[in-house]
Formats: structure tokens, sequence, C-alpha cells
């Protein structure tokens, strides 16, 4: 099981407390009215305005990995960024036995979905997490550690990402797969940022496999702003 939960460490993985899935979307068939360009173009737009935005920040994190026993492990920390120093992960307690992965601002606000990396396609438009959306798949043209197969739910008020769902497309080895699940909550000032990461991964142990999961929750977002995020109507 170690193995299994370095490599949680490794890949940054989280989820929820009680290891039961979030609620899914109410679905909506409809085809969305805007055009997928446009809708690319202003997520992309959104992504940089909130990078931009940010020039220091100060967050609470507390991971939760259920064991096979039935029993959970935690840890406590807290992320502080600046411009000239990048992320560092500031531990306050752990129970884990291993390292718990590094964090980017990028881990925060979300990525941009460039036509150049990924075959994108408007499916639909429907409500999640409260929040009327545009529904888009999302195929890795880039298969690497860094691209994922999977969905992801664009604010249709503010153009910004409000879940993303889906699988690396080509795990680090000893890794054959990495799912995620990344919920962003809109906070004050008008920025879109994580507030649930949940990861769960599968190990190659020669002749056996085992899994992992992880939950990684963000809270009491501290930051300070060069700038004002359009909320556009949110």
């Amino acid at each position: 099981m170690l193995i299994v939960a370095a490599a949680l460490g490794a890949a940054a993985m989280s989820a929820g407390a009680d290891g039961e899935p979030p609620d899914g979307p109410h679905r909506d068939t409809s085809r969305a009215s805007v055009p997928l360009e446009e809708i690319l173009a202003r997520f992309n737009a959104r992504i940089e305005q909130t990078r931009d935005a940010v020039d220091t920040l100060r967050v609470s994190q507390e991971m939760i990995e259920p064991q096979e026993d039935g029993t959970l492990r935690k840890a406590s920390a807290i992320l502080v960024y600046g411009r000239s120093r990048g992320m560092v992960r500031e531990e306050i307690s752990s129970e884990l036995s291993h390292p718990a992965g590094n964090y980017t601002l990028a881990s925060l606000i979300g990525p941009r979905l460039e036509p150049s990396e990924y075959v994108i396609e408007l499916t639909g438009r429907e409500e999640m997490e409260g929040h009327d959306c545009y529904r888009v798949a999302v195929t890795a043209i880039e298969r690497d550690r860094h691209h994922i197969d999977g969905t992801v739910w664009i604010s249709t008020t503010g153009f910004a990402p409000v879940r993303i769902v889906g699988e690396v497309s080509d795990p680090p080895f000893p890794l054959v797969m990495i799912k995620l699940d990344k919920s962003f909550e809109l906070r004050e000032g008008g920025l879109w940022l994580l507030r649930r990461h949940t990861g769960e991964v599968e190990v190659s142990l020669m002749v056996a496999k085992k899994t992992g999961l992880r939950h990684i929750f963000y809270d009491d977002y501290v930051f300070s702003s060069g700038m004002v995020v359009d909320t556009l109507s949110e």
C-alpha cells in the first residue's frame, strides 16, 4: 500500500471525506447556442485573468485517504503562494507515510483548453453544482501526464471552470490509471478557485495491481490581487 500512497502523492490526486462520489449533473441534452470557439476563448481568457490577478495567496488544505481497513488517514497543511517564490506547502500535521505532492497556482485555478492540445466538443448545457454550465468533452492530443481525457463544465455566465472530471491520458510508470474529479467555487473578488480534488490511482506491481484514493479540500482562501476580475454577471 506504500507504493500506492506514494503514487497518490506524486500525482497530487484527491477527493471527499466520506468516500462518497459527488452528486451528478442534472442533464439537459439541448445544444448550447454560443459557438464553441467563443466559449473556449472566454474560458482561456478567464483562466489567464485569474492567474494574473493573484499576487499572493494562502489557503488551508485538508487531505483524507480511506484505508483498506475502513480507517482514514489525514494530513493538514497551508499552501502559500507568491509571484517570486511560487507555491510552498507548509505541513501542519500528517498521518501519511509518503510525500503529499507538489502544488502550483495553476492547480488551484484550472487548465487552459487549447485546440492544439485537445480534441474539444461541445456536448450540451446543463446544471452542475448549482450553476448553469456548458458541458465540454476533451480528448488529449498530447498524450502525457499533463493532459486528460474527460469532461469540463464551464459556467455560462462567467466562463469559469465549475467541475473537471477525467483521466490522465498517459500516466507515468508504474501508474496505469490516474482519475481526477475537481470542483471549483466562486470566491471573493470574482475568482474561481479549487474547492475539492478527488483522485484515484492504480499502480501496476508486477503480477498485481493496487488502487488508492485521496480527497483534498481547500478552504479559507486569503489572497491579494492587483486587479479586479470581471465577474460577468455572476
